[in-house]
């Protein structure tokens, strides 16, 4: 087999996973922004869903600030590392 089937062969195979991207009802924003206005107030953990490169990603965290404005949500992990999520990706967010 030619090395550029073997190359192609693999991307179509990592490909099958490939998930689009969701859209979300208005009744699955509205929870999820109770739950982000509940958290800044309380700092509660949760688990943040979202979608990049093709797949759902999870992230456990403490909600610092959602800027409404750059349209990303900040979290910080249990290793205090930031993490920012933009928006428009996040599929869930469930409290711990």
């Amino acid at each position: 087999m030619l090395p550029e089937h073997k190359a192609l062969l693999k991307q179509w195979a990592v490909s099958q996973y490939d998930i689009s991207m969701p859209t979300l009802d208005e009744d699955q924003l509205q929870d999820i922004n109770l739950i982000i206005t509940r958290c800044l107030e309380e700092k509660c953990i949760v688990e943040v869903i979202y979608y990049e490169s093709k797949r759902f990603k999870s992230v456990w965290g403490r909600i610092l600030r959602c800027d409404l404005h750059a349209g990303n949500l900040m979290l910080e992990n249990s290793d205090s590392d930031r993490i920012s999520i933009p928006l428009q990706f996040i599929k869930d967010i469930h409290l711990q």
